[in-house]
């Protein structure tokens, strides 16, 4: 078993607010999330030259941006760093764009991805895009429905059962078999879900 005297739990933090990483991320923690980025992001411009998919240039690059901010985002969402920002109430010196991102409906809201790429990468499936859209603000309204106790099981279901209709229910978007359960994972289980932020030992030696 780890020793106790490695990690804290703290919820307060101080600085410049941080909506990506949640502030105070350490190096290490800024470095997974680009990690996944890049290689998502990467791995999306790689079929590009393969020819694997009937795109143009800029709609690549679309792609290439989508995967960036998913793959990113799933990892940036399970941060503690990014656990204590979100789910501490927002500061009297917070700007109005922090207090809007930390209402988790309409950070839910903001993630519009289903919508873009049926409608550019999947031919103009707009029901494909409003499902999936919708089942994602639906999946948010049921978590933050629950007990705090029952959040994390539930949002493991719904991202089950996601995969379980992304993979025989709903034929996803060529080229984005990946988005729904990322998107799921990364708003519904990595953003909604209140866990305990821990931090390295060393942030509670500076501020002792």
């Amino acid at each position: 078993m780890q020793p106790s005297n490695t990690v804290f739990i703290d919820w307060h933090y101080a600085g410049d607010p941080d909506p990506l990483y949640g502030t105070g991320a350490t190096r290490a923690e800024k470095s997974l999330v680009w990690i996944a980025g890049l290689v998502a992001a990467l791995a999306t411009l790689y079929t590009y030259t393969t020819g694997a998919f009937d795109w143009t240039w800029w709609e690549f690059g679309i792609a290439a941006a989508i995967a960036f901010d998913i793959a990113g985002g799933m990892v940036a969402n399970s941060l503690n760093s990014g656990k204590r920002f979100y789910h501490t109430p927002a500061r009297d010196d917070d700007p109005r764009y922090v207090r809007l991102l930390k209402n988790p409906y309409l950070f839910s809201a903001l993630h519009v991805y289903p919508l873009i790429v049926g409608g550019l990468h999947g031919d103009g499936n707009w029901l494909y895009g409003g499902v999936w859209y919708g089942l994602l603000l639906a999946a948010t309204l049921a978590v933050l429905q629950v007990p705090l106790y029952l959040r994390r099981p539930l949002s493991m279901l719904i991202v089950f059962l996601v995969l379980v209709g992304n993979t025989w229910v709903i034929e996803p978007a060529a080229g984005f078999a990946w988005l729904a359960p990322a998107l799921f994972l990364k708003i519904v289980y990595g953003h909604l879900v209140r866990e305990e932020p821990y931090r390295p030992a060393a942030e509670r030696e500076k501020s002792a």
